[in-house]
This record gives C-alpha cells, sequence and structure tokens, in this order.
C-alpha cells in the first residue's frame, strides 16, 4: 500500500484526535492514577515522635512534618519563600500552644546519595537553621542513631529553659 498525501493527511489527523482525546481525558482524572494514602513518618520517625511525646510536660504537643511557612513570617517575601516550603520534622508546643522548639531529625537519608544531594540538604539546613535563630526558636538536631537518654536530655533541657524564661516574664509554668 502506497501511502498518498490523503492518507498520511487523515492518518495524521486521527493521530492527532487521539492525542486530544488522551489530554481531555487525563485532565478528567481517568488515566491518572489515583492518590494513595501513605505514612507521615518512617519507622525511625515514629519511634522518635512517640519518645517526645513521652516525655513532654503535661500540657505541650508534638506535631509532625509542619511547614515552616505556618510558624514562622517575614516581611520580606524573598526570604519568607526561602522557607515556607520547608517542612519540620517534628514541632514542640508549650502549654501555651506557642512553637517552643523544632527537632529536625538527620536520618540516614537526610543527605542523599550524591555531592549535590549533600549540598542542597546542607543548603536548606542552613536556612532553617537561620531563620530558627532569627526568630528566637530553639532547634534540636538529631543524628541518625539516638537513644531515649539523648531525647530525655534535651526534652528536660528545653523545658527547664522554658520554665526560666516563663518565670522572668512573670508567667507561672
Amino acid at each position: 500500500m502506497e501511502l498518498t498525501p490523503v492518507s498520511f493527511g487523515m492518518i495524521a489527523l486521527g493521530a492527532l484526535l487521539l492525542v486530544i482525546i488522551a489530554a481531555w481525558l487525563s485532565r478528567k482524572g481517568i488515566f491518572a492514577p489515583p492518590f494513595e494514602r501513605r505514612p507521615l513518618m518512617n519507622q525511625t520517625e515514629l519511634r522518635l515522635f512517640k519518645m517526645l511525646r513521652g516525655e513532654l510536660p503535661a500540657g505541650w504537643s508534638v506535631m509532625s512534618q509542619v511547614s515552616y511557612g505556618a510558624f514562622l513570617r517575614n516581611k520580606s517575601f524573598k526570604r519568607y519563600m526561602s522557607i515556607n516550603s520547608k517542612r519540620a520534622d517534628f514541632v514542640l508546643l508549650g502549654a501555651d500552644l506557642n512553637v517552643a522548639a523544632v527537632v529536625e531529625y538527620q536520618g540516614k537519608g537526610h543527605f542523599g546519595n550524591s555531592r549535590d544531594s549533600r549540598a542542597r540538604a546542607e543548603n536548606s539546613d542552613a536556612v532553617k537553621r537561620q531563620a530558627l535563630r532569627e526568630a528566637g526558636i530553639a532547634l534540636i538536631e538529631l543524628p541518625a542513631k539516638f537513644d531515649r537518654e539523648t531525647v530525655t536530655g534535651m526534652i528536660q533541657t528545653l523545658t527547664t529553659q522554658d520554665d526560666k524564661e516563663g518565670q522572668r516574664m512573670g508567667v507561672k509554668p
């Protein structure tokens, strides 16, 4: 069978029509894969979450995977956007429900597998540290390997400092 300009045009038109229909159906979600539930934390993060929750004083709370933009603000749009999409592994809220500290868990995969991913992670960590320092929020960075004693000591130090600051300001713990 010889391909004439008319038959070639018909094939091209048919292919274009199929592409348009497929694009329209994918926008409708017919060809798109469905959303699936996934765990908010991996097993080590879950273990840490439970430790933090167990060590915090009465009235304190722990939240996971919180956007830095949810608890930090900046008048400069550019500076705000530099932290807005970053996530804190854990945010510790004092009894007054204000952010008392951020806990960043530097798990095995934190720095990635390449020089570029490590550089990106280090840069992101530096931006987070600077923003928290400017806002006066404590940052606790935990290495991939940690134990209950480390977490207990960290919480005791944090809550003791918080009690002292509250007493200086005339707030009763």
